[in-house]
């Protein structure tokens, strides 16, 4: 049997990134510190699975891809 994903927001995660990984925000409709806090948290991740780019890297990265 398959384990069933929790749907439930972890306690380390915000609410405004939860959101978007549920879908439920349009990336195009995001203001600019909206997109700035998620990529924070995307790069807070990323860092936690080893990741080697610094932040900036990270983030002009994430800007060229528009998320």
């Amino acid at each position: 049997m398959k384990k069933k994903k929790s749907k439930k927001k972890p306690s380390s995660v915000s609410r405004l990134y939860w959101n978007f990984l549920q879908g439920n925000l349009d990336p195009s409709e995001l203001t600019p510190k909206q997109f700035n806090q998620i990529v924070l948290e995307q790069y807070i991740q990323y860092k936690q699975r080893g990741g080697y780019k610094s932040f900036e890297e990270y983030y002009a990265y994430v800007q060229s891809k528009r998320i």
